[in-house]
């Protein structure tokens, strides 16, 4: 159907002499286009190359009967000028409407289509893909991890045909290098094989892509990096010195170009995978802690490839795994992914998709506001349309007119709009929190989209008043019948309720996302995270286990005699981290004599005896680690959402019983010495993961509580003590608060997005409503000095008006009430802490469209009613 209507629309406006040999172009076109995809899409590009061809060099030549002339269509815009100017407050209604639509339109699309355009800059980004593991029993995914094997991309490419090549990457916690023997840490550094720059198309600027990371201790740079550690100086063959459990220079064998803002995977260094080549091998298939990306054949059958997982995940992992292979589109990670253990923040589809919808209600409500406003100014212009019908002007050439006053008035509402996107740009960018447009002057696509929807504005704007007031027969007209008509009323009113219902819409769904939002924040969390710093201990470097642990408990005995501290603590994952922040267990569990053998995620974190001061922790059960306590060494406090897994109705027969990892009966035994009380030591989307801890003198992370009315001193004196004992490794540090206010960014941002544009959608909605208004007031102009005559009051006349949109409000109140609570509940569902749906919202809603429906047509009839009846009787 798209394939033939686009057809004819071609046949109309093509030249003849190049019909057959285009039409044969694009009919091969689609049958290309078929053979690689489906037939929507095939039609979908034909339609497209049929617009695009829409210019001069091919459009035949179109007669309008002698009746459109140049001197014609330059009187058009003499007239449409002196309209303009005679109507100047409709008209910059008129042109502000349209501009705020469409520069809200455009700015809003460019930050979609941004977050839409994540990975797609790789030239073969829709060959790669990412393998991931879920976690299946019973036929049911438990969870489903970002993360695979080390061996896993080897082995894949040697068992699948249609897979051409894979890199294996690890992210790493970060990394500690020495610039002019300062000691810096660098979170951004991934460790990566020598086929990570054929698959990805990073571009190198110096060094030899094919084996600048072949050799182990060597390292890439970013084009930033670069400088900032060497200067203007080539870096290549030059050294940086690596800190932690390395201690030894890393050669630098290349420069890239700094990577894009849209990539899920973002670096400012690579180094070597053959570098921890020891923990790869340890690891080999006993942990999956690496992400691993495919290049598949360009013609792959993805179903039928990934059916073919779950065979290849028993033959490689063994047939007691229930563990499966899954592939994932690379394009699909930054919006559709929410596993585990992602290696950055990413962003919600949902989220695009809200906001793709606000930005077309608001400039689909800006063409309606011109619509309405046109029409209820045109009764002042219908003995104009009437006399010249009468002298003999004929109904294209009306509807041309009228185009032509539309393009008028839509091409200064797009000037402006570039004026105003201009001007609002680094606000909306940091509203976005990036930066997706750097001008709008120089954007070519922004430009172009803007041209494309002025001329399908000048379109639709221009022909409805046009078809309508050319509709008339001039001796109805001539004699007033026009404004009496209730042709195109129907319409407008049905316009309207679209308005009502998009602001009410709009507005409960402001205050659902504000509620949730907030209650994220607000929530309790199980834990005391006010004036506590956490910060990583560095590495054992050149030192034993034995004094290292000797050299923390000084360290630490020190930092607890300092003023302004109030309790030192340890932890192997700092609450307020996502999920590549903590350790995980997928193998079975139970407590042995207990429970029945339960295969699940459990979460693996480890704390010393003093982090329960700290944090304000509760163990419910039990006691705490005893370092006193040899036993202890092996001993484990387990969270309560680990009971409840477990199907353990009272914590208290836990207590004291021991805890068994895996099938073999002599597997090591915990003994389960407390039940801590659930905390969240991630974000509130999320359950309270269930986490087993152990005992650790000395984890990988310090957390201390400071003395509120002392922070900043204390940190400094924090900070003076760290480099007494650690000289070599940089005092980095969070409050925990703040980690946790990070976790909820993107939904914040997503609230501040939504709220704004949504009030400038209702904004740009009552100005269309104040059209319709303006449009019913003077069509019943005589009618209300009747009234007045016969004694009726202001307010009668004004409750009378508003009467008449009563049931426009209630049409629009049954449309928003349902898609709203399906749109705002569907959202709420990927919350695992969500308020329930709050109902009084939509009452809030119903009666802030009433009241704005209320004031402003109040304020047309007020004006209205309150002239003397003398002057309103004689309207015309």
């Amino acid at each position: 159907m798209i394939k033939k209507q686009a057809e004819k629309f071609f046949k109309w406006y093509c030249h003849p002499d190049y019909y057959e040999d285009i039409h044969g172009d694009l009919n091969e076109l689609f049958r290309r286009q078929l053979g690689a995809s489906s037939l929507r899409r095939a039609e979908l590009v034909f339609a497209k190359e049929v617009l695009l061809l829409f210019r001069p060099s091919i459009i035949r030549s179109f007669r309008w009967s002698g009746l459109i002339h140049l001197d014609m269509i330059l009187n058009y815009f003499k007239i449409g000028f002196r309209n303009l100017k005679k109507q100047t407050s409709s008209s910059l209604i008129h042109i502000l409407g349209l501009a705020l639509g469409l520069a809200a339109f455009l700015l809003i699309d460019q930050y979609t289509s941004f977050e839409k355009s994540y990975d797609r800059f790789h030239e073969r980004s829709s060959q790669l893909y990412r393998l991931t593991t879920d976690d299946v029993v019973d036929g049911r995914i438990q969870t489903r991890d970002a993360m695979s094997f080390a061996p896993s991309g080897r082995a894949l490419e040697e068992e699948v045909p249609e897979i051409l090549g894979y890199t294996t990457t690890m992210k790493t916690f970060g990394m500690i290098l020495k610039k002019d023997e300062e000691p810096i840490e660098e979170k951004e550094i991934i460790a990566v094989d020598s086929n990570f720059l054929n698959l990805f198309s990073y571009k190198v600027i110096s060094g030899d892509q094919a084996s600048m990371l072949n050799e182990p201790y060597t390292i890439a740079l970013t084009e930033s990096q670069a400088k900032k550690y060497f200067g203007n100086q080539d870096p290549i063959g030059k050294s940086i010195e690596v800190l932690d459990d390395f201690n030894r220079p890393f050669r630098v064998t290349g420069v890239l170009k700094d990577t894009p803002a849209n990539t899920h995977y973002s670096f400012n260094m690579l180094v070597s995978l053959k570098s921890f080549q020891e923990r790869i091998e340890n690891d080999a298939w006993n942990g999956y802690n690496y992400y691993t990306y495919l290049l598949l054949d360009k013609n792959v059958d993805l179903a039928a490839t990934q059916a073919k997982m779950p065979a290849l995940s028993t033959k490689l992992m063994g047939d007691d795994t229930r563990l499966v292979f899954n592939i994932q589109p690379v394009e699909d990670i930054h919006l559709h992914s929410d596993f585990t253990f992602e290696p950055e923040m990413h962003g919600s589809a949902k989220a695009v998709n809200f906001l793709s919808i606000i930005s077309i209600f608001i400039l689909l409500i800006a063409w309606v506001n011109y619509i309405n406003l046109s029409t209820a100014k045109a009764i002042e212009r219908a003995k104009e349309v009437g006399l010249r019908k009468v002298v003999g002007a004929r109904r294209q050439q009306l509807i041309t007119q009228f185009l032509v006053e539309a393009f008028m008035i839509n091409f200064g509402g797009a000037i402006l709009a570039l004026v105003l996107a201009q001007i609002f740009l680094p606000s909306f960018n940091s509203l976005v929190g990036k930066a997706v447009i750097d001008s709008v002057w120089t954007n070519v696509p922004f430009l172009q989209k803007l041209g494309l929807f002025f001329l399908l504005g000048v379109l639709i704007t221009g022909l409805y008043p046009g078809l309508v007031l050319s509709s008339f027969q001039p001796i109805g007209v001539l004699r007033g019948a026009f404004g009496r008509s209730k042709k195109g009323i129907a319409l407008r009113k049905s316009l309207v309720v679209v308005q009502f219902a998009a602001s009410l819409m709009l507005i409960a769904s402001t205050v659902i996302i504000y509620k949730q939002v907030r209650y994220m924040t607000s929530k309790d969390l199980g834990i005391n995270t006010e004036q506590v710093i956490g910060f990583g201990n560095p590495a054992y470097g050149n030192l034993e286990r034995e004094q290292y642990e000797s050299k923390y408990k000084a360290f630490t005995e020190e930092l607890e005699q300092l003023e302004g501290v109030v309790k030192v603590g340890g932890i192997s994952s700092l609450p307020g981290g996502g999920s590549s922040d903590i350790s995980s267990n997928s193998g079975r569990v139970k407590i042995v004599g207990k429970t029945d053998p339960v295969e699940s995620t459990i979460y693996i974190n480890s704390f010393n005896d003093r982090l329960e001061g700290v944090l304000g922790l509760e163990i419910t059960h039990g006691r705490n680690f005893d370092e006193e306590r040899a036993s202890d060494t092996s001993g484990a406090i387990v969270n309560q959402a680990f009971l409840r897994l477990l199907n353990v109705d009272d914590p208290a027969d836990a207590v004291n019983e021991y805890l068994q990892f895996g099938t073999d009966p002599e597997n090591t035994k915990f003994l389960i010495t407390g039940v801590m009380s659930d905390y969240n030591r991630s974000s509130l989307k999320n359950t309270v993961e269930p986490t087993i801890f152990f005992h650790r003198e000395v984890p990988r992370q310090t957390i201390i509580k400071l003395n509120s009315s002392t922070s900043a001193v204390s940190i400094e004196r924090i900070q003076n003590v760290w480099n007494r004992f650690f000289p070599n490794a940089p005092f980095a540090y969070s409050f925990l608060d703040q980690r946790f206010e990070k976790l909820y960014q993107e939904d914040r941002k997503f609230g501040y997005i939504f709220f704004n544009f949504a009030f400038l959608a209702i904004f740009v909605a009552s100005m269309g409503l104040f059209g319709l208004a303006s449009y019913l007031a003077i069509q019943r102009t005589k009618e209300v000095g009747v009234r007045k005559v016969l004694g009726a009051s202001v307010s009668n006349i004004v409750l009378l008006f508003f009467k008449d949109f009563l049931w426009l409000i209630l049409i629009a109140v049954a449309i928003g009430i349902p898609v709203t609570y399906l749109g705002m509940n569907d959202w709420l569902s990927g919350y695992a802490n969500r308020i329930t749906f709050p109902w009084w919202v939509l009452s809030i809603a119903v009666l802030a469209v009433v009241f704005l429906a209320f004031v402003t047509v109040s304020y047309q009839t007020w004006k209205l009613a309150i002239l003397n009846p003398s002057r309103t009787i004689r309207h015309e």
